[in-house]
Formats: structure tokens, sequence, C-alpha cells
């Protein structure tokens, strides 16, 4: 019997307002998932927050992975072994994982595995917007897509139920706008269903693909796409249905957030349309879409970002020698560029559709009589990465270098003023990068930057390659203490520091994995950690570490600012704000142009502390070049 102590675990019949996220999470409940690995990134974070909560309650086991490579060979081998098993990820996420995502639909799979890719259109917290569609056809897997928190709950419940069946895996492809939208889900039964776990290393054709093995296995997840296939053209997840009240015009082919836009831009104009919804949406009916499109004649194909379902329909129609019929979606159109990019909102649609159904677009755009300002994303209020991003300012000024970024918080540094971390391809590239720019410039000093959760994650192999290759660079790893960015989940490096919330008992108690120790066996020998607070010390650091003949790292130390807050709030030690004695101060603004902290603003001409924002951590201090500093701390300051 499930503990009624958390909602997500409720007993069927309910109805619960939760988030799209949280919904796939009461899907593994409902469909006996007892394997769930990640790596955590937005916009699946969510989802491992629920699982690490309820994991000692729901029985199944739950680990936040090295990397999403790692995760998905734990997941898919626990589904080898027999447990059904998840795994997810965020979209660029799925390139980390990759080399073995693609070998999945070849291995027999007892236990069932579903993949829960979060892609992000917009992009809404991504260095990309690819569209992981084509991995699910390179890989030969099938892929579902919920259009809302409901689909996402029951699309999960329905891939795992045939991943079980056939043995085999399934991927649903989330976006960012049903990850992170709020709905009312009606709650099924939890099952209980018969597991038997085991592994006959040579099952339906074995594990190890090889040029002598390839072709049978291939051949069973060809197979296998065919059922899913059948399946589809047999209804399953695919609902059509006539929108509107006048004569429909135009028919309209489209799934997941797309369709949820369509229905409420149709809506806004008054317009009427047959719609053919997807749920399947790799391998395509392609006998029910053939048969949509001879019955509507014209029809728009509506998908966010590449015309993936467009160009296999239109493959189709030429083999079906359909020439009778005229489809829209993004080739040949006029804005064919700009369909590729973005996410389909509303407001977009409506606009589209006035066009196509001859309709005046009643939303009315009002623009701004003034420049509205850009607001860039800026490292928190006290972030030890803002020190340490000053101090590399001022000795890669100084030293006319260049450093090289990577993913993470710190990725912030490259924004005014800090002008930090130039170069970026991915996680973990930071230092392989800044070992290409010094071949190229090999007397120019270079650095790069790395956190600590992407030390573990995916910047090893770069710093081995450049300890054996003796590349000449520096390195600052950026060690907060945690997976901040993404939700405050646990790493290799958190160990007894992690103040996740609620997290399983298995992290607080682990012990920490040493990155000084890590790097000392891999043969580095300057390695300096620092206070990331101490300005001076973070600059003299990195000088010396400039003056080796080899690579060499500065580890610079302090828990992430909301991380510390949260704890110091927790036991009432929160310090007390800063303030700026104007007596004193002679308004040079290094504090406020040089520095950068959201906490200090300008009033007027001069810079003021916002006392809600400043957490009292002093940093700006040492910024201010009069030697009598105006910026104090407020001794008489109560907190609310």
């Amino acid at each position: 019997m499930y503990s009624k102590r958390h909602p997500i675990l409720k007993d069927a019949p309910h109805k619960e307002l939760i988030l799209g996220n949280d919904a796939f999470v009461r899907g593994m409940v409902e469909s006996g998932v007892k394997v769930a690995t990640a790596y955590p990134g937005s916009p699946t974070s969510e989802i491992g927050v629920r699982l690490a909560e309820i994991t000692e309650e729901s029985g199944i086991y739950f680990e936040f992975s090295t990397n999403e490579k790692v995760a998905t060979e734990v997941a898919a081998s626990a589904a080898i072994g027999g447990l059904p098993s998840t795994v997810f990820m965020k979209s660029v996420g799925l390139n980390v994982a990759a080399d073995s995502f693609v070998q999945l639909s070849m291995y027999t799979m007892p236990g069932g595995l579903v993949v829960i890719l979060g892609d992000d259109p917009g992009p809404h917290s991504s260095q990309n917007e690819q569209d992981n569609r084509h991995y699910s056809k390179i890989g030969h897997i099938p892929m579902l897509e919920p259009a809302n928190a409901q689909e996402a709950k029951n699309y999960f419940v329905f891939a795992m139920n045939y991943a079980r069946k056939w043995k085999m895996p399934v991927v649903i492809r989330s976006t960012t706008r049903i990850c992170h939208q709020t709905g009312s889900v009606k709650y099924g039964p939890i099952k209980k269903i018969e597991i038997r776990t085991g592994y006959d290393p040579n099952l339906e054709g074995g594990y190890v693909p090889l040029p002598a093995t390839l072709k049978p296995l291939k051949t069973k997840a060809l197979l296998n796409l065919q059922k899913w296939e059948d399946l589809a053209n047999g209804g399953a997840l695919l609902t059509e249905e006539k929108f509107g009240d006048g004569k429909p015009k135009i028919g309209i082919i489209t799934a997941g957030h797309a369709f949820a836009a369509t229905k409420a831009a149709l809506r806004i104009l008054g317009g009427s349309a047959n719609i053919l919804k997807l749920g399947i949406i790799y391998p395509l009916p392609m006998e029910r879409i053939i048969k949509f499109i001879k019955e509507n004649k014209t029809v728009k194909i509506l998908e966010e970002l590449d015309p993936f379902i467009e160009e296999q329909v239109k493959m189709a129609l030429f083999e079906e020698g359909i020439t009778d019929v005229k489809i829209i979606g993004k080739h040949k159109e006029e804005e064919y560029i700009d369909l590729m990019i973005s996410e389909y909102t509303t407001a977009r649609l409506v606009e589209m559709f006035s066009k196509l159904l001859d309709k005046p677009n009643p939303i009315v755009t009002v623009s701004s009589k003034i420049d509205v300002p850009k607001r860039s994303p800026v490292l928190c209020p006290g972030c030890g990465h803002r020190t340490s991003f000053h101090a590399a300012k001022i000795v890669m000024d100084k030293l006319k270098g260049y450093s090289m970024a990577d993913i993470g918080c710190y990725s912030l540094g490259y924004l005014d003023p800090h002008n930090q971390g130039t170069l970026l391809y991915s996680m973990g590239s930071g230092v392989p990068t800044a070992a290409g720019i010094k071949l190229a410039l090999p007397d120019t000093p270079i650095m790069s930057f790395v956190g600590d959760s992407t030390f573990f994650h995916a910047a090893m192999p770069g710093i081995v390659n450049a300890v054996f290759n003796k590349h000449r660079t520096v390195l600052m790893v950026m060690d907060n203490g945690i997976t901040a960015m993404t939700g405050h989940q646990p790493n290799p490096n958190t160990g007894t520091k992690s103040r996740g919330a609620r997290l399983p008992s298995k992290y607080k108690d682990t012990k920490t994995i040493s990155i000084d120790d890590t790097l000392k066996a891999w043969g580095v020998k300057f390695i300096r950690r620092v206070p990331a607070y101490n300005v001076p010390a973070l600059v003299e650091a990195l000088e010396d570490a400039f003056k080796q003949d080899e690579f060499a790292v500065v580890i610079q130390e302090e828990p992430c600012a909301l991380m510390r807050s949260k704890a110091e709030r927790k036991t009432g030690n929160l310090a007390n704000p800063y303030f700026i004695d104007h007596d004193i101060c002679r308004n040079i603004q290094n504090c406020l142009a040089d520095f950068a902290c959201p906490a200090i603003e300008k009033k007027g001409e001069k810079p003021e502390i916002n006392t809600d924002l400043c957490i009292g951590c002093g940093c700006c201090v040492q910024t201010c070049p009069i030697k009598s500093k105006p910026i104090k701390q407020l001794e008489e300051f109560t907190r609310i």
C-alpha cells in the first residue's frame, strides 16, 4: 500500500492539478516502473526532483547519474534484466547519450524502457533548439508526443505497457510547454505487475552488435517499428475532429503543443478546420494520414521546428502518385527559414491562420514608444562565480589573453561586464577548446572554466587529454558544491554537502569524490584552491597558474548563493545586507559597472544597494578603489 503523504502516490479515482513533469512521474507510478535514471536538465528537471522525494515510498529506484550516457546505459541494462525502467533528459542531453541510444532498438528488453526527451523549441533554457524527432528515426525507436499534462501521464503508461509487451524501448518527446504546464490530471489505477528478473546474454540475437551479428538485430528493430506503424494506423493515440461551426476550408495535421495552440488560434479567429491529431509521431500512421489528405484536399501540416512529418508525408504522396492535393508546410513557403525557428505560440498561429482562412487578425500588437532595454539572465546576488569572473577579467585584461566557456551558471560570465568565456560548444568542451586555441596562438595566455558537476559529467576526458598532450593552459573549476543551474541536484562532488529537496538518504551520506585528488591522480601538479569571495587571492592564484610550464588548475570554492542563503535563513544566520555611505562615496561606480551584482542598482546618478536582494556577502567592497570604503554592512537590520 502506498503512503498517502505525497499527492503523486494517491490511489485512483483521484484528480490533481499538477505539472506536466509530475504527470510523467504519476505515469511511472501507475505503470510499475522500478528503475529511473537521469542527469538533470530543463525542461525535465522537476521529474528528478519529484522522484527523489518519493523513491523510498514508491519503491522506484532513482539516481542522478554522472551524465546522460551513463543514465541511459543504467536504465537500459536494468530493462534488459527485467525491470520496467525509464531515463529522462533535456534535448541536448541526448547528444551525450546518443552513442548508446542509437543501439537500443536492437536489444531485447523484457522489462521495457521508456525514454523521455525534453525538447526546447524557443529555446527557453538551452544553447540550441534541436529537433530530437530525428534521433528516433536514426535509432529506429518509436516516438510519442503528448499535447497536455493528462496525455503526459497517459502516454507514459501506454508506452511502458507496449515497451514491456514487445520488450523494447519507446521514446516520449515532450517540450518545455508540456513539461512546465499545469493541468488537471485524472489518476488511473496503480498496477501491480509481475516482474521476472534475469539475464540471458543470447536472448533473441544477443546484445553485442558486430558486423556478424548486426543483420538479425537490426531486422528485429525494423520489425518492431512495423508493429508500431500498424498500431498507429489502427487508431492508437490518434484523433480526428471537426473544429468550429463553419464548413472547414482546410485540414490540419499536428501533434503535441502545436495541437493545443492550433485550437486556441482557431477559436480566436472563429475559424473551422478538420484536425488530425497524432500521438504516435514515429513511425507515422501513413495510411490514416493519406486518407485524411484525400478527404480534405488542402492540408496544413503544423509541427514545431523541422519539417519532420511534412517530408515523410510528401514522400508517401509521391510514391502513391497522389497529385490532386495541396500540402502547406514549411518547404516552399515564403517564411521557410522563420517557420523552422522557435515554437508555435497561439499568437503566431492566429497570424498564420488569418492568411490561410482569409480572416482579419484580431490581435493588436502594441509597440512601446520607448526603447525597452533587454533583460539578460544574471548571476544571483552573492554568487561566487561573479567574484571569480571579476578576478579572471583583471588577469586576462592584464595578460591580454582569452578564456573559453562551458555549460552551466558560469556561462553567464560571457555577458557584460565580465566578458569571460568567449567560445562555447557543449558540456565539457572548455578545456579542449582552450587547447585548440592555444595551438593557434601559442604565445597567448588561454584559460577555461568548468563547474563541479560538469567536471564529472563531461570534462574529465578533456582534462586528461590536456595533461597527456601537455597543453599549457589554465583551468578554473567553479566549485559551488551542487548542480546549481538545474535546481540543486547532487553530483559526485556533492556528497554530504547535498541540500536538495527531500533527497534520498543515500545522497546525504555519500562520500564526496574529491576534485583535487582526482586531478592529482591524473598528474596535475599545480592545483590551487581559493575562496571565491577573495578577489586578491584569486588574482594571485591565476597569475601563478599562468607562470607554470604545464596545465594548471585553480579551484574557486563557494557554495551556491541560493543554497547558502537558504541554509542561513533556516538557521536564522543570514548576514545583514550592505549599504553605500554617500558621504564617503565618490560615485566612481566600479561596484555598479565592473562588478554588476543585481543587488546594486542605479538610483538617479548614484549606486544604491537593494537590501531585499543583498545577501550580505560583502564582495562588492573589494571592487571599490576608495581606501575608506563607503560600502558598509548595516548593523541594525531586521530581515522579514
